[in-house]
């Protein structure tokens, strides 16, 4: 799948609901998924997806990237998020050392 219109797609297959079901569980207009999915304009809100996300048991991270966050990972994202600007390079410039000395290691002595 290589975009986020496949991936709610299929999210929405897997559930066995109809759009309208969903639609209805997340507090939107029922005709809310067919405007988003079929009509390439439209665009949803980020709380509007959260909602969605929800009600089909994933995550806004995998809908729009395709990626899914475990506990640690949303948590380190989260508290990524709630730093200014220079606390957020410090965080990066530390998560780099360690993961350059991780990759050290993992290549053993003399790599």
């Amino acid at each position: 799948m290589d975009d986020w219109r496949s991936r709610l797609r299929a999210e929405i297959d897997r559930s066995g609901r109809t759009r309208a079901q969903i639609c209805h569980a997340a507090g939107l207009n029922p005709a809310y998924l067919t405007q988003v999915l079929e009509h390439k304009a439209a665009t949803p809100r980020i709380d509007n997806l959260a909602k969605l996300a929800e009600v089909l048991e994933t995550t806004v991270s995998f809908i729009v990237e395709g990626v899914e966050l475990d506990g640690p990972a949303a948590e380190a994202l989260s508290l990524f998020q709630s730093l200014c600007g220079d606390r957020r390079q410090a965080a990066l410039v530390v998560l780099r050392d360690m993961a350059e000395a991780a990759g050290a290691r993992a290549a053993g002595p003399g790599q």
